[in-house]
């Protein structure tokens, strides 16, 4: 997402609300406090298989009916269509790394690797890459790694883990106690996002 589109999305996600969610039964929020009106007692809250399929005719109202001002007459579908932008397919491989944070700042790939937030991080992928820009994504709180993005193009260009992650602690034996208690032993699980009812995927981080 570019500093122009966010107005964007940031203007859909107020129309998905007060359009869509606000008149769903259990919608709690308020513009004022105090002039909420009592929920009824009968009322029924949507399961997620009737939520899902509310929420997927809201979005197909939305792109191909709804005509929205600055569009001019035309949905959001017809100017998507006329937009002469290339688009590129992305795999099943790479759709996850959508769901990482992006601090919004360009690095450079250095014989050390990849600077950020004052650690190292490394990859055999970087070899030969030295001076390439790059945009890093990352899992809030898992610091043990971070995946690796072209500044220019997007492209996904592979994971980097900490330089110092095995590294001893100085003037102690054996490694440190982060590190040697196992906890970046054990497989993480990585939960994907989906918008369809059934069995959550899940990928196995190392």
């Amino acid at each position: 997402m570019t500093v122009r589109s966010k107005g964007t999305v940031e203007g859909l996600n107020r129309a998905v609300e007060s359009m869509f969610l606000a008149a769903l039964p259990g919608y709690v929020r308020q513009p004022r406090p105090g002039r909420r009106r009592a929920r009824p007692k009968d009322e029924v809250l949507l399961g997620f298989e009737d939520f899902t399929a509310r929420l997927l005719d809201w979005v197909a109202w939305w792109n191909t009916f709804h005509h929205p001002g600055p569009l001019k007459g035309r949905s959001p579908l017809e100017v998507w269509e006329a937009d002469p932008t290339p688009l590129r397919e992305i795999g099943a491989d790479e759709l996850w790394t959508f769901t990482l944070e992006d601090d919004g700042r360009t690095r450079v790939v250095s014989t050390k690797g990849i600077r950020f937030r004052n650690r190292d991080y490394v990859g055999l992928w970087m070899t030969g890459e030295a001076g390439l820009r790059v945009r890093v994504r990352f899992m809030p709180h898992h610091d043990h790694r971070i995946e690796v993005f072209d500044a220019a193009t997007g492209r996904y260009l592979g994971p980097a883990t900490l330089a110092d992650q095995a590294r001893r602690r100085p003037g102690r034996r054996g490694l440190h106690p982060a590190l040697g208690s196992g906890m970046d032993r054990r497989p993480r699980l990585v939960y994907l996002p989906g918008a369809r009812p059934g069995r959550v995927p899940r990928l196995v981080r190392q």
